[in-house]
């Protein structure tokens, strides 16, 4: 399976935003910027089999 993106609202405005996903890269944790307000947001992915399996989006923490 290739790369993937996940969709997601940014926590501090609700805009939907997009990013890329490995999904044979197991746990996987890093910060984007919101495409609408720019404010930081940190990522954590679970990945098992292929498949998403959890999810955070949260406020970066300053």
């Amino acid at each position: 399976m290739s790369e993937s993106n996940i969709e997601f609202d940014c926590p501090y405005c609700g805009y939907p935003n997009f990013s890329p996903l490995d999904p044979l890269s197991g746990t996987q944790q890093w910060t984007t910027d919101c495409e609408n307000c720019c404010h930081p947001i940190a990522l954590r992915v679970k990945v098992r089999g292929g498949e998403l399996e959890e999810l955070d989006v949260e406020r970066e923490q300053d």
